[in-house]
């Protein structure tokens, strides 16, 4: 995961705060201090405050699902601090559409503005049955290239998925496209990857287009 990959390439001061500590992270290149997390979102937001208060470089935040959680992560994000943080959403689009949808209206022009000044992306994944056994994460990936920043001061969520289809070239990878990666490496069965698809339609016309049998369709509808 992103700590795994922060220890191994950075010296940096990490804090995480999770529910429960499943994964202990053994000290590799960075010093890494792990919070538990027990009670409901207020606790939670008061030890992300006194975590903050240490000054750390990243800030690992299991849950942002509420304005409290998200204005302190925004906040240290425009201090100069690197926040990672988990939150429920169907896909990319639907993360930002969700983290708005936190706030009243009056207070979303400046979450879009502050989402377009201090988010550097978002890693979505579903888990998808492997042919071999198993599960394999498909993962959209949304940069906060000058196009996505321009689409998330703007307002106009509902082009973002536009947004990160035309950006395969800066690293942006559509669900839509990684799962289909996933079916023409033969690692997930077709009608496995259809389930996951945020556009089913879409995602049939690509198979078809690739040569893909797609009559596992009348089986599923």
């Amino acid at each position: 995961g992103f700590v795994d990959l922060v220890n191994k390439s950075r010296r940096d001061h990490v804090i995480t705060i999770e529910r429960e500590i499943t994964t202990v992270h053994e000290r590799t290149g960075s010093f890494i201090s792990q919070r538990e997390v027990r009670g409901g979102t207020e606790e939670m937001l008061e030890i992300a405050r006194a975590a903050l208060r240490e000054d750390p470089d990243v800030l690992v935040l299991e849950e942002l699902r509420t304005p409290g959680l998200m204005n302190l992560a925004l906040d240290a994000a425009a201090s100069g601090q690197l926040v990672i943080g988990g939150f429920p959403a169907p896909n990319a689009p639907g993360a930002i559409d969700r983290i708005i949808d936190l706030y009243p209206p009056e207070h979303r022009r400046q979450v879009q503005l502050s989402l377009a000044q201090n988010l550097r992306g978002v890693v979505g994944q579903v888990l998808v049955p492997k042919m071999a056994g198993g599960h394999v994460a498909a993962r959209e990936l949304m940069l906060n290239t000058p196009a996505v920043s321009s689409v998330l001061a703007a307002g106009k969520i509902q082009h973002l998925g536009a947004a990160i289809a035309a950006g395969r070239q800066q690293g942006m990878l559509t669900l839509g496209d990684a799962l289909l990666d996933l079916v023409q490496n033969r690692v997930v069965a077709p009608a496995d990857a259809y389930r996951q698809a945020p556009d089913p339609v879409a995602f049939i016309d690509e198979l078809k287009r690739l040569g893909v049998d797609t009559s596992f369709v009348k089986q599923i509808d």
